[in-house]
């Protein structure tokens, strides 16, 4: 995957930086950070994700609609997407499946209508594929 986000961020204007994660924070693909850069950021776009997602329950939304957050700061957008159909009503759900979130990092004169439109067309381009297995084989695995 790391293929695609890397052609992401040389096409998207004002892109400079990429990752897909799984939704308990487990990097999975990377483009245009650093190792220590891209762990910090994966720990952090899984926790935004998870916050973001939560939201809809202060308003009493159950659908889980959430679609995007957006995080600006003086020197970069940051864009939280859902990568996944992994999502209730979704065949895939329930089935031993993560999800996973795109984050993307643009600088602060990035059109953010561009950005988070081809972020959607990237992720409905490869969603079905943006799932990984829930991991097993440690302690809390043992005798199952």
């Amino acid at each position: 995957m790391s293929w695609l986000l890397n052609k992401f961020v040389e096409q998207v204007t004002g892109v400079t930086g990429a990752l897909l994660v799984s939704r308990d924070g487990l990097k999975m693909a990377v483009s245009g950070l650093g190792t220590d850069q891209a762990d910090k950021a994966a720990a952090w776009v899984a926790s935004l994700h998870s916050l973001a997602r939560s939201a809809g329950t202060i308003s009493g939304s159950a659908s889980g609609g959430f679609r995007q957050a957006i995080v600006e700061d003086d020197g970069v957008l940051v864009f939280v997407m859902s990568a996944d159909h992994a999502a209730a009503g979704h065949p895939t759900a329930g089935r031993g499946l993560v999800g996973t979130v795109l984050g993307v990092l643009a600088r602060p004169g990035a059109d953010p209508n561009t950005v988070g439109f081809e972020m959607g067309l990237l992720v409905k381009s490869v969603a079905d594929h943006l799932v990984t297995a829930t991991r097993t084989g440690g302690r809390a695995d043992e005798g199952r």
